[in-house]
């Protein structure tokens, strides 16, 4: 019987959204998270094709691993998408799902087939070129060039190996799996979009609250202004802009550019980002500590600077009219003199003068405010 499986790569515990997880998390070391992802995923790789839509919760994820607040983390590293009832699993389908496996085992078997090809011929003399093939999970090599004066015959490949295309001479290429490379030989499917369906108008833009947003970050930090996003940053931005419940608040914008730009001598990454992508990658644990640390220090935004001074305006106006009402009434102004006076107040601290309710009391000689 077939035993389902999931593919995990050897450095996914050095990885800086698991370092990320493991520090939200308050975990020791990072193979908790390690853990407890490989049964997320196990759990997802049943439900799901790819990645797209599961039909469950964060509530139901941080029940599936055993963690509270295992699906929140998630989503800090853009590791998680979507809203409850319809969750996504960014990039799931390069990894896992049965074409994504079926292209693992064939690298697989490529390589034992040339490991045992170079077995048989290595004391044999002849030019042989080098075949590379890169990481599965991305993308397979290029032109395999070979020169071999007398070639042994090749043993019948296994079904769904991928197979070498020879013309005269010993020449040949081998199928890419993902892309278009200099050979023109494409592949069956092609590589998956930097930005997904959601980022996008009907007229196939980007939507402008996107571009706004990246725009932003990008003047956050001095000398992040410059160049374009690499295609890194472009899928730490869209994971990042889709993750937000809501558009970025004027506090948080503030908060964060004020946070970023006091980073101490021996400030931590996790904590002062040096670069885009990282800032992307863990753009919400940044964001809560930025605010949380404008607040602790007593900051304010240029818009609450603004409204503080005009309740203490309103506030003094107040003052200065109680005392001239008092003083109309001391020396018996006329109502014409009182009213005046208050307009001439209102006036100086740019507020409305007097309306009509109040001139008519003043006009009766009831000069209370």
């Amino acid at each position: 019987m077939a035993v389902s499986w999931i593919k995990i790569e050897v450095v996914l515990p050095d990885k800086q959204e698991v370092i990320a997880m493991a520090r939200m998390l308050k975990f020791k070391d990072t193979d908790m998270v390690v853990g407890k992802l490989i049964r997320l995923w196990a759990w997802a790789d049943l439900q799901t094709v790819d990645g797209e839509c599961v039909m469950c919760t964060d509530d139901f994820i941080d029940r599936t691993v055993f963690c509270k607040g295992f699906a929140k983390a998630l989503r800090s590293v853009g590791w998680l998408t979507g809203e409850d009832g319809a969750l996504g699993f960014p990039n799931f389908e390069r990894h896992n799902g049965e074409t994504a496996k079926a292209r693992a085992e064939s690298a697989r078997r490529m390589a034992k087939s040339r490991e045992a090809g170079g077995q048989q011929n290595g004391n044999r003399k002849g030019n042989r070129g080098a075949t590379d093939v890169a990481d599965y999970g991305d993308c397979c090599a290029g032109d395999v060039a070979e020169n071999v004066q007398h070639s042994p015959q090749r043993k019948p490949q296994p079904e769904g190996e991928l197979e070498f295309k020879s013309n005269k001479g010993g020449g040949g290429e081998i199928s890419r799996c993902m892309g278009e490379m200099g050979s023109g030989v494409k592949s069956s499917s092609p590589p998956p979009p930097v930005f997904p369906v959601q980022l996008k108008g009907e007229d196939g833009r980007l939507v402008p609250e996107f571009v706004a947003f990246v725009e932003w970050v990008k003047g956050v930090r001095p000398g992040w202004d410059v160049g374009k996003l690499s295609q890194r940053e472009q899928r730490a931005a869209a994971q990042a802009f889709l993750g937000l419940q809501r558009p970025v608040s004027e506090v948080e914008r503030v908060a964060v550019a004020e946070y970023l730009a006091h980073e101490p001598e021996n400030g931590k990454k996790f904590d002062y980002p040096p670069d885009r992508e990282l800032f992307l990658t863990i753009f919400q644990e940044v964001v809560q500590k930025a605010v949380a640390w404008f607040r602790r220090t007593g900051r304010k935004t240029p818009a609450e600077r603004e409204a503080a001074r005009k309740r203490a305006l309103v506030l003094k106006l107040r003052n200065d009219e109680g005392m001239a009402r008092r003083l109309a009434r001391q020396f018996q102004h006329s109502p014409e003199e009182v009213v005046a006076e208050l307009n001439a107040l209102r006036e100086k601290y740019g507020e409305e003068p007097l309306n009509n309710s109040e001139l008519d009391k003043i006009m009766k000689g009831d000069y209370e405010g």
